[in-house]
Formats: structure tokens, sequence, C-alpha cells
């Protein structure tokens, strides 16, 4: 009966999407064309979810093929499913792509952030063709990965890509609260989080009141503190909506620019 073991797990975690601790990124990892070949040739299995791949081998055949071979290269396309991702992704360009290279030679266990970024116009022609055209502007990276002859045979090896989501000054907007005269918005974190009553604006004919963060603040899908907004002490809005990675726009003031997650409260 075949031995079977997994020679490599990879997952992929963003900020963003990662509240709970084990919780994975909307990425596909996809093998290239020349890494689905490679597969085939070890007679590689590969078990995937979004988020996450595991790399299963027969393990005699598997030795027998490893004590073969110098090295072990392969190749990833990170490609996300939710089309929010560039938009609350940290990166240098709206555009860019993530180039990560992953190298087993002196560790079994990387953890790596996704801190490189190349412009999508500098990318070789082969990316360009099989990575670009295929998935536009879904592709967020592309994941190298480089094993040693030393760890090829180790049983546990694991990779873990982490995204960096934007931090959004946050600027809420209150309509059909004219009457109210101390208004406030209060945390449940004991005033780490703060906020400042800024001028009323006018929004397509009506007036709003406006509150902004005293400080940037992470992008999550989920957070584990709320805000409430108070007239003196008495709850007007128990829990306030949180930003939408759809309404970020870009300012420029202080002498940089910022960005600004509207958040409109009827």
């Amino acid at each position: 009966m075949a031995d079977y073991k997994s020679i490599l797990t990879i997952a992929v975690k963003h900020e963003y999407y990662n509240s709970h601790k084990d919780e994975l990124a909307p990425f596909d990892i996809v093998p290239v064309q020349e890494t689905e070949f490679l597969f085939k040739q070890y007679s590689i299995l590969m078990k995937s979810k979004l988020g996450f791949i595991q790399l299963i081998v027969d393990s005699e055949l598997f030795s027998d093929l490893a004590n073969l071979t110098q090295e072990f290269n392969l190749k990833f396309y990170l490609v996300s499913t939710d089309p929010v991702v560039r938009s609350i992704t940290k990166m240098p360009n709206s555009f860019d792509i993530s180039d990560i290279n992953a190298e087993i030679i002196h560790s079994a266990t990387l953890n790596i952030t996704a801190d490189n970024w190349i412009e999508r116009n500098k990318l070789n022609e082969d990316e360009k063709h099989n990575g670009i055209a295929i998935y536009n502007n879904n592709l967020i990276s592309i994941l190298n990965v480089n094993i040693s002859k030393s760890f090829l045979n180790l049983e546990k090896k694991f990779i873990t890509v982490q995204f960096n989501a934007i931090s959004t000054l946050w600027k809420y907007y209150f309509f059909l609260l004219n009457s109210k005269k101390n208004l406030h918005i209060s945390n449940s974190s004991d005033g780490i989080i703060s906020f400042t009553q800024q001028e009323h604006e006018q929004i397509f004919g009506k007036t709003a009141i406006i509150f902004t963060s005293n400080n940037e603040l992470p992008l999550r899908k989920e957070y584990k503190e709320f805000f409430s907004l108070l007239n003196d002490k008495k709850i007007i809005i128990k829990s306030l909506p949180f930003p939408d990675p759809n309404n970020i726009s870009t300012l420029l003031f202080d002498g940089r620019q910022h960005l600004i997650s509207h958040i409109y409260v009827s």
C-alpha cells in the first residue's frame, strides 16, 4: 500500500480578511504550466482550496526521484477571487504585481510579507502573456518557490504569504441630526480610537454632520471593537457602520496624499 505524505503547504493570508487567526485570504493558488508538468513528472497531487494548497506524494516513489534532483523550482500565480482585493491591499501603485521568492534552503518554515512590488509593464513577456492576459487585474502576485535538495525529502515544509491592508482616515457623514448639539463618537476600545467633529458639508442639497478619525485606521472585513454615536450621554446610534472598500478616495492635505473612507449614515 502506498504511503502518502505532504511535502509542501502554502497558505495565503491578508490583514483585511484575517479577523480570525486561521482564516485564509480569497486567493486561488494556480501553478503555471511548467509547474503542472513537473507535478506530472513527480506524480505530485495538489489539494487546494481558497488561500491554501498542499502537495502530496507517494513517499517511496518521490524519494527515489528526489535523490536524482539537485533543486526543485515551482511557480504559482496568486489570483484574487474578490474584486476589492486591489483596492484594500497595501501596494505602491494600483495595478502592481507582487514578486515573491520563497527559498527553502535554511528553514522548512517561511513567513513572507508581500513587500516587493513591480509595475506590470516591467514583467517579462512570458508573465504578461500567461499571467496578465489570462487573469487581468485579478493577478496579484507571482510566487516562486525554490526547495534545496537537503529539504526536498523533509515531510513538513510550510510557506505563509502575508498581504498587508491599507489604512484610511474614516469620514462619517450623518444626515437628519441637525437638532443635536452635543454629538460625539465613542468606541469600545477605551478611547484608543477617536473622532473629531468637522464643519458641516452640503451633500446633494442636504446638510451632513461630519466626523473624521484622528488617525488612519487599518481596513478590516470585521472589527472586534464597535463605535456609537451619542448626544451628550444618550446613545443615538448604537453601532455605526464600518468602511466599505468601494467608498475610498484620495485627498491631498498636510502636504501629502491621504486615503479617505467615506461612510454615509442616514
